[in-house]
């Protein structure tokens, strides 16, 4: 592992134009189920409303069981009902709205992504029939949507200020976004933030210069992250090159951090055509909340 020293902290400039930089955010549309994990990522979504002034838009989908069609409804209506009085427990400046379908949730999510800044859903406990399961939804409704999506995860209980955002750096488009969108976060939640590189263990070195090879991987980890570190300058920013599996560090480093970011396109030697490998498998296996950004 290669590592730089962490910025010094100049004074605040002010934030560059773009998406993230938005005063007032649109829609926050939060999929809700009756799990526990559910009800952390509303509280989680109230938050972030309270400090974008977004709206909050409450999505329950009915599941397909005929049979019980009318409980089902009565349960969903009830949850929803619930859901906006905590809501409003927690900050009455929030406007809600909410939705009852009998669609399936994926690509309920995916048309209301076109006019919403985030989609939150709740992430399940990772294992070998849960990834499985979960993760085939899951990473639907992010090949789906076409605006950020965060998957919501109990973060660990030993976070501290000095635990970081974690940000997956490659060439991708989706990742200079996802660059933005770490930033943004670890400037508003003030902690850290640590942006990682993980070289292919295929990919050829331009030099038998290890040590020169290395700090020329640094300096291109700089650049990629200098207009955001410049428009949030407050934030300590920690740079890291490795040489090993992607989705084992990435996965490895959302142990101890507040965030893990990643761009859509994330990818190892295997990528597909549409959403990387490596962020297909961050989705249901990151050890903290993901967020993925196109």
């Amino acid at each position: 592992m290669v590592s730089a020293e962490p910025r010094p902290q100049p004074t605040r400039t002010p934030v560059a134009p773009g998406f993230w930089a938005k005063k007032d955010w649109g829609d926050i549309v939060v999929a809700l189920d009756g799990t526990p994990t559910s009800h952390d990522a509303l509280s989680w979504a109230a938050g972030l409303a309270s400090v974008t002034g977004a709206r909050i838009r409450l999505v329950h989908a009915l599941t397909p069981r005929e049979s019980t069609r009318s409980l089902e409804r009565l349960h969903g209506r009830r949850l929803l009902r619930s859901a906006r009085r905590e809501l409003v427990g927690l900050d009455p400046r929030i406007a809600i709205d909410s939705i009852l379908t009998d669609d399936p949730i994926a690509p309920v999510l995916g048309a209301l992504s076109h006019t919403a800044d985030l989609i939150v859903i709740g992430g399940r406990e990772s294992g070998p029939i849960r990834d499985v399961l979960f993760g085939r939804n899951a990473t639907r409704i992010v090949a789906e949507s076409t605006c950020p999506v965060l998957v919501w995860r109990p973060q660990h209980a030993d976070l501290t200020p000095t635990s970081p955002v974690v940000v997956g750096v490659d060439h991708s488009d989706s990742c200079t976004r996802a660059i933005e969108a770490a930033f943004w976060f670890a400037d508003a939640l003030e902690v850290p933030l640590t942006a990682l590189h993980v070289g292919s263990p295929h990919s050829r070195p331009v030099t038998n210069d290890i040590e020169l090879q290395q700090i020329r991987g640094l300096e291109w980890l700089e650049g990629r992250v200098d207009a955001a570190a410049s428009a949030h300058s407050t934030v300590d920013v920690h740079l890291h090159l490795l040489d090993a599996s992607a989705q084992h560090e990435l996965r490895r480093a959302s142990a101890t951090a507040h965030l893990l970011v990643i761009g859509s396109r994330t990818h190892g030697p295997r990528t597909g055509p549409r959403t990387g490998s490596v962020g297909q498998s961050l989705v249901h296996a990151s050890c903290c909340p993901i967020l993925v950004v196109r």
